[in-house]
């Protein structure tokens, strides 16, 4: 699987700055980028082909089942 690591790069670095959030905020780009390379080391298309992919269906899975849970609700006549 071949993957822009220069864009991994920059996707990552946005991404972890959830984390690096912790860090003094004078090294905390620097932290975002540090994860970033570790995940892109361990799986070069860590965030394009992984994580990015895997939020999109889990928020797609949390809206299905939010309705399904207000549907049944409302037939049962228990609409919150």
């Amino acid at each position: 699987m071949k993957c822009n690591l220069n864009k991994e790069i920059k996707i990552g670095k946005k991404i972890e700055m959830e984390h690096a959030s912790l860090f003094p905020k004078k090294i905390q780009k620097k932290m975002a980028e540090k994860i970033a390379s570790q995940h892109i080391k361990e799986f070069p298309c860590y965030y394009s082909k992984g994580l990015i992919p895997l939020e999109k269906k889990l928020k797609l899975n949390r809206r299905k089942k939010w309705k399904q849970n207000k549907n049944e609700k409302e037939t049962h006549g228990c609409f919150m």
